[in-house]
């Protein structure tokens, strides 16, 4: 692993907190990379590091970016991780956060030496976040899941315990290494309404960044980012009220979530989430042809009908 530190590097670090989000794959509408943008601007981060180098990333893939400078000269900005550090008003603790590309060549080797880093900054505990597309309404509050290093610091954490089991990503594998090296670790998703699934989603972001300065105890002005929520909730509102069936959609998915929420997952550990709370069957419809006419209206290219 290649790290560039800044001249004043990590030298006055007091136990950091790190928070770690990866571009791609584990970051649906780009609602965990926003949620570290938005507290780097926030709290007025520096940059201490940068990771990059050859072995871990595909070029092909993740395509670095040319620059021009006045016509005359050029630059290339190469695929890289930043590291940057603050220190909130209220908390002891510096917080890292890190941000970028996931790395995708040998992911085991890069886990390993990412422990190592961890180590040498002193790292106290490491919150990683991330998003998927789920079958969830914009209009109810987003769904925010997590795991933990011990069952003692998920009854903690405040969302429900993540049961999912399947593919994973670099979040996923950076968690499970850390916790063998004994790096207190936890990792935190939310839930991002599939038929909406561009980006930016600024009620994700804003469900993050509230759970993090409730629990970090950090203090994050957030009130442009809950206006950019209401903005963004009324456009999908009105994208909505223009199709009978995108409302119909969504009106299904707010019975089920209203009616899994009313549920006591102790006395029914296998709700029937294929009904709607009328005792109804769910309507058959095609979520992605729905979600790809919902884009489409937003970009504001929906076909028009025939004049004749």
């Amino acid at each position: 692993m290649t790290v560039e530190w800044s001249p004043d590097g990590h030298l006055d670090l007091e136990s950091p907190v790190m928070i770690v989000a990866f571009e791609g794959w584990n970051d649906a509408a780009d609602v965990a990379t926003g949620t570290i943008e938005h507290l780097a601007l926030n709290l007025e981060a520096r940059g201490i590091a940068e990771i990059g180098g050859d072995e871990f990333f595909d070029y092909l893939d993740q395509r670095p970016v040319i620059r021009h400078s006045g016509g005359v000269s050029r630059s290339i900005e190469w695929p890289r991780i930043v590291v940057s550090a603050c220190r909130p008003d209220g908390v002891a603790n510096d917080v890292l956060l890190v941000r970028g590309p996931e790395p995708a060549l040998r992911w085991r080797t890069f886990a390993s030496q990412f422990v190592d880093l961890v180590d040498t900054l002193g790292v106290s505990q490491v919150v990683l976040l991330g998003a998927y597309l789920a079958d969830v309404p914009h209009t109810r509050p987003v769904p925010l899941t997590g795991t933990a290093f011990s069952r003692q610091r998920m009854s903690s954490m405040g969302v429900e315990a993540s049961d999912y089991e399947g593919p994973t990503g670099m979040t996923g594998v950076l968690q499970q290494m850390l916790t063998e090296a004994g790096v207190p670790t936890l990792s935190l998703w939310a839930g991002v309404p599939h038929y909406v699934a561009s980006p930016p989603n600024p009620r994700g972001t804003e469900a993050m960044l509230s759970w993090l300065a409730e629990n970090l105890g950090m203090a994050v002005t957030m009130d442009a980012l809950r206006a950019q929520s209401r903005t963004w909730v009324e456009k999908v509102d009105t994208a909505a009220g223009e199709d009978e069936d995108l409302r119909d959609y969504i009106r299904t998915l707010e019975e089920r979530m209203d009616e899994e929420n009313e549920i006591d997952h102790g006395d029914d550990p296998e709700p029937d989430r294929g009904r709607a709370s009328s005792g109804e069957a769910m309507p058959l419809v095609d979520g992605d042809a729905i979600a790809a006419e919902f884009e489409r209206f937003l970009r504001g290219d929906r076909d028009e009908p025939d004049a004749g």
